[in-house]
């Protein structure tokens, strides 16, 4: 059944969501989850409620915690309980549902200050008022809030498991955030309690709409290395689709070996956006992850120092101050007038770049909140969530930045001229990142051209995944080909044409060289055309990266 259902929903994917303050450096080893269990004890509570007394039934909820616990025992986890395979405890009373959870967090004290908890929960919710937090319903659970609601919505649940001394605490909530009254004034209290602000004062810190990061107080009992994950299956005030979609990705990616959880949990809200169906939904996140994040089967530690600052913000990564080449030789095949006779230039600070172009998944994200336009895309003859936006004009571009600052909190933009040029190189003065040559292996463009004697093959015609191709010595993918990239740079003081770099899948090889400029007016949009995004460091993020 695909109608939406009152409680399958969560609220904050609008609100600001404060960003990782660190890079992630995951230093874990590929090691299988069974064979890591010993050292990183993993427990599961699964809850799926569906015969509610209040709301309407819901009939694919005992599904999706099936798929889920079958997915966690395949990864190494044991049940809740404490005690062989993961269980699934159906349609629980909030009485029921309050043991549950304190037996959960008995069991996870237990375990030590390595444990691994996750907590999943399939049924109805709410969001509550302007606060930001959401509520889980139980079964016997009615229409109207009462006192007792705190005790079981995102807050209480993660501050709650937190306390059990467990170094990772991950929550998913597979239900509907649909905004209730506001809350009654135990919430208001536990809010105020948990932040360490007066009471009259929490409406102010939580703002009119969206998830807060947990604020960690001075007398809070929680370790400097415990952090948590709350994942929602759509986003803020929307409902979720009693369908399983949701459930089915998410077992699919918590099998998937190669990635840690939050970087599991972005590829399960990139896939359900790009989902095909008549109902969008788009999961988002909440997080304060600290350290290296625990994977469910294994890490990759090629992206051990990439992060991200929202469950619809691109991939980033911290690029050092320095010098570059900036520009080409005279000598340079292929060389543009418009082109800088090659000199070094200093990056005076550092700063965050995409580690891919915009995906496809993330600008349906922007489109969702009608932030952003519906464009032609390739995502029909390849449904990959990790094909690249198209069809985009400068105009395009400088929305979609617009939506992820809000969406963020930080100040996201195009980069400049010469930061594009920096990180395209990598330190390297050749025409190319990787030398002075270039072939089919190297990047996506027009393989029928050649460049100064190159190999030739069959033309393509169409972008590839963001990840096709392999990273240069900055850890970026494809800045060459694929798509071209805008920048903020222009031709003139009034600015009336812009500057795209890098190339595209349809250009000769000579469009790929790091120096290449190519002029299109701010509101032309091209099927090759595409972005990659920057911001600015803050002080307390500069440290590892200068």
């Amino acid at each position: 059944m695909s109608r939406p259902h009152p409680g399958r929903g969560r609220e904050g994917g609008r609100g600001l969501i404060r960003a990782l303050a660190a890079v992630w450096a995951l230093t874990l080893l590929a090691l299988a989850g069974p064979a890591r269990a010993a050292e990183e004890p993993r427990l599961a509570l699964v809850i799926v409620n569906g015969a509610y007394q209040a709301f309407d039934k819901l009939g694919s909820t005992y599904a999706d915690g099936d798929k889920v616990a079958t997915a966690l025992n395949a990864t190494g986890f044991t049940d809740a309980s404490g005690d062989g395979p993961v269980q699934v405890r159906r349609d629980l009373s909030r009485d029921a549902m309050l043991q549950a959870v304190a037996d959960f967090r008995a069991k996870l004290a237990a375990a030590g200050p390595k444990a691994f908890g996750t907590l999943y929960f399939s049924g109805h919710g709410a969001a509550l008022g302007s606060y930001g937090d959401v509520m889980l319903l139980p079964v016997d659970a009615g229409r109207d809030l009462t006192p007792e609601s705190a005790t079981l919505t995102r807050a209480a649940l993660t501050h709650n498991l937190l306390g059990s001394g467990a170094k990772t605490v991950l929550i998913v909530l597979d239900m509907c955030r649909n905004v209730l009254p506001a809350p009654p004034p135990s919430l208001t209290q536990m809010i105020a309690a948990e932040t360490g602000t007066e009471a009259s004062a929490v409406g102010e810190l939580a703002g009119s709409k969206g998830l807060r990061r947990m604020v960690r107080a001075p007398a809070a009992a929680i370790r400097p290395d415990q952090g948590y994950l709350v994942a929602f299956s759509t986003s803020a005030d929307q409902v979720a689709f009693d369908d399983g979609i949701f459930s089915k990705v998410l077992a699919e990616e918590i099998r998937r070996p190669q990635q840690n959880i939050a970087d599991a949990l972005k590829r399960v809200s990139d896939r359900v956006a790009l989902s095909s169906g008549k109902n969008f939904q788009k999961p988002t996140f909440d997080y304060g992850l600290q350290g290296a994040p625990p994977c469910f089967i294994s890490c990759d530690r090629a992206a051990s120092d990439r992060f991200y600052d929202c469950a619809n913000c691109p991939w980033m990564r911290a690029i050092p101050a320095g010098l570059t080449p900036f520009g080409s030789p005279a000598s340079e095949p292929g060389r543009g007038g418009d082109e800088a006779v090659q000199a070094d230039m200093k990056i005076d600070r550092p700063f965050a770049i995409g580690v891919y172009e915009v995906t496809i998944a993330e600008w349906n994200a922007c489109v969702r909140d009608n932030a952003c336009t519906k464009l032609g895309n390739w995502s029909k003859d390849n449904p990959n969530p990790l094909i690249p936006a198209t069809d985009i004009s400068y105009e395009d571009a400088q929305a979609f930045v617009a939506w992820l600052t809000v969406q963020s909190g930080r100040p996201y933009r195009l980069p400049t001229e010469q930061e594009w040029e920096y990180a395209s190189r990598g330190g390297a003065p050749s025409a190319f990142p990787w030398g002075d040559d270039i072939g089919p292996s190297m990047a996506n463009y027009d393989h029928t051209a050649r460049y100064h004697g190159s190999d030739t093959a069959p033309y393509r015609g169409y972008p590839e995944a963001v990840n096709s191709y392999p990273a240069n010595s900055f850890g970026l993918n494809q800045m060459q080909g694929n798509v071209w990239e805008w920048t903020s740079g222009c031709t003139d003081t009034s600015c009336r044409a812009r500057i795209i770099r890098g190339g595209s899948f349809e250009s000769a090889p000579d469009a790929l060289r790091s120096a290449n400029r190519f002029t299109v007016p701010p509101g032309k949009r091209r099927q090759d055309a595409g972005l990659r995004v920057v911001r600015d460091l803050e002080p307390d993020e500069i440290g590892g990266s200068s």
